[in-house]
């Protein structure tokens, strides 16, 4: 199962996207602990709540979304047609249904009260439209590749050359439409891929734009026709976004007039949600650092919510520099893995040594990770004939000081066992590019797999020209049967199976998996911050 290259691009995409939110874990906020608050209202008189993030809204192109806040922030001018809550279950936005019987084709139910801000309804030949767009390569968009599962676009999600229709689409009446895909598929993944990343546009609105001139449009810069819960007042891409109240958004006019998102250093949250200059964060894009965790959750007026195990820091191992399965083992037995998250994370996180967290539906409690055991490394490192005279490079992203210090220790351990470990602080994009490139021994990088539908990834990490240079015909055979399954048993025991092959050939063992603190101000009811689904009931939230 060979992964293409616009995977490949698309995935180093999306691992900048999530270092940049995480590189902040390291930072250090601070501040007296006493009770902050301001106004629950702007200087209008408004209901107004601001929400600190820690990275900028740098494209808030529905097509192209850059990074998880510009996801947020058109999801609430764009609503997708499901969306993903805290219990990985998924939840009616534009679409009141997806359905399918045979797993091919699945019927798609708008619901029939959404409008437009101009007052015109969504309907199905808006959701088609930007189908097309989607899927036009003059748009390019950095989610093409997501759509490659529909019937009538090539394996990088476009319509091939002189198509003007995608084959696979068909409208049934105003609020219902079929997409069928080109080989059986779950419910759960097609919800998880076409029903998440689909961001409706007005098709009346945009029609007369040439698709190589609508990422640059005044329309994406400042969208004036929406359907969420929310619309653009004013955007700072650096700095912040403010939004107004859509009055006739389709599942009831917003409670709360004025949303805000306010871009901060990470040095900056703790300090904010303190004094009440922001109201809450998003765990994992508004990242309180750790070391502040403890200060947070004594603020008297802020509630905090302990977030699930999502983003994961993996040792990348190219085997061309360790080739035996079992100098891998005794890296992973040499990693004090415990003593990291206790210690350094103070138990804000999880320890695991595969792809799995307890978070994810298709974890096998009975793969428990390995536990630290010198000794046990020391054995295989004997058993294998490893060189001990040799020197591994491990490349570690600088900038965040959790993940260096977690670095460190790594390397201490290693040492201890025999393998010699000299570190090297990298840059991002060096770092990923010396990774894609294989030009590393070792490698530390920060990773989160989608929990309902892990198998992009792990096939991009396994599968035929990973960056690991790991080879397994049984793996390529459970990942070319995962990609083909559509009954969940199966599934489930094909990701045990593929749990159990790893322990013994560890191609790419995890250190740990963090857990990212959410907080809130009492006085905001209704919200939960938290990664998946936070702004599910956006429309319900209130101050007191």
């Amino acid at each position: 199962m060979a992964i293409k290259k616009t995977h490949r691009r698309a995935l180093a995409f999306m691992l900048t996207a999530l270092l940049v939110i995480i590189s902040a874990c390291g930072s250090s906020g601070g501040g007296d602990n006493n009770e902050g608050g301001t106004s629950s209202t702007d200087n209008s008189g408004k209901k107004a709540v601001n929400i600190g993030v820690t990275y900028a809204p740098s494209g808030i192109n529905p097509l192209s979304p850059v990074g998880l806040v510009s996801t947020y922030v058109a999801g609430l001018m764009f609503p997708p047609l499901v969306e993903l809550d805290s219990n990985l279950e998924y939840q009616p936005m534009l679409a009141d249904s997806i359905e399918t019987e045979d797993n091919t084709t699945f019927t798609i139910q708008l619901n029939e009260n959404a409008k437009w801000t101009d007052g015109t309804p969504v309907t199905a030949d808006d959701v088609i439209f930007t189908l097309k767009l989607m899927s036009n390569v003059k748009v390019a968009s950095n989610y093409a590749y997501i759509f490659a599962t529909i019937e009538g676009l090539d394996d990088a999600g476009y319509l091939p050359e002189g198509e003007d229709e995608i084959s696979g689409v068909s409208k049934v009446d105003d609020h219902t439409l079929t997409i069928k895909t080109k080989a059986p598929t779950t419910l759960d993944i097609f919800k998880d891929t076409i029903g998440r990343n689909l961001m409706t546009l007005p098709q009346a609105a945009l029609k007369d734009i040439a698709p190589e001139d609508i990422n640059t449009s005044d329309f994406m810069q400042n969208p004036t026709v929406t359907s969420g819960p929310y619309k653009m007042v004013n955007y700072n891409r650096d700095h912040f976004v403010e939004m107004e109240a859509n009055p006739d958004y389709f599942k009831g006019a917003p409670k709360i007039e004025q949303l805000n998102f306010k871009v901060l250093q990470g040095t900056a949250v703790a300090a904010q949600l303190q004094s009440g200059e922001i109201d809450m964060n998003i765990p994992s894009a508004g990242v309180i650092p750790i070391s502040d965790y403890e200060n947070v959750k004594a603020l008297e007026h802020v509630t905090t919510v302990d977030g699930p195990p999502i983003a994961t820091q993996f040792m990348y191992i190219n085997e061309n520099s360790v080739p035996d399965a079992k100098q891998r083992q005794a890296i992973s037995y040499a990693m004090n893995r415990e003593m990291i998250v206790n210690n350094l994370l103070k138990g804000s996180g999880e320890v695991i040594d595969d792809f799995f967290t307890s978070y994810s539906p298709y974890k096998d409690e009975s793969q428990q990770p390995v536990a630290y055991d010198p000794e046990k490394a020391k054995s295989l490192l004997a058993e294998s004939g490893w060189d001990s005279g040799k020197t591994l490079t491990l490349s570690v992203l600088s900038g965040d000081a959790t993940l260096e210090q977690a670095a460190n220790i790594v390397a201490e351990n290693l040492n201890a066992v025999g393998v010699k470990v000299q570190i090297q602080m990298l840059d991002l994009a060096t770092l990923l590019d010396r990774i894609v490139k294989m030009e590393y021994d070792l490698g530390i990088l920060t990773v989160s797999l989608t929990p309902v539908n892990p198998l992009p990834d792990i096939a991009y990490f396994l599968s035929e020209g990973n960056p690991n240079a790991y080879k397994n015909e049984e793996v390529d055979n459970l990942l070319n049967s995962l990609s083909a399954e559509v009954d969940e048993e199966k599934i489930m025991d094909d990701y045990s199976q593929l749990q159990a092959i790893l322990k013994e050939d560890v191609p790419m063992p995890s250190i740990y998996a963090t857990k990212a603190l959410g907080a809130v101000n009492k006085r905001v009811t209704g919200a939960t911050p938290q990664d998946f689904g936070m702004f599910i009931n956006v429309h319900e939230w209130d101050v007191q």
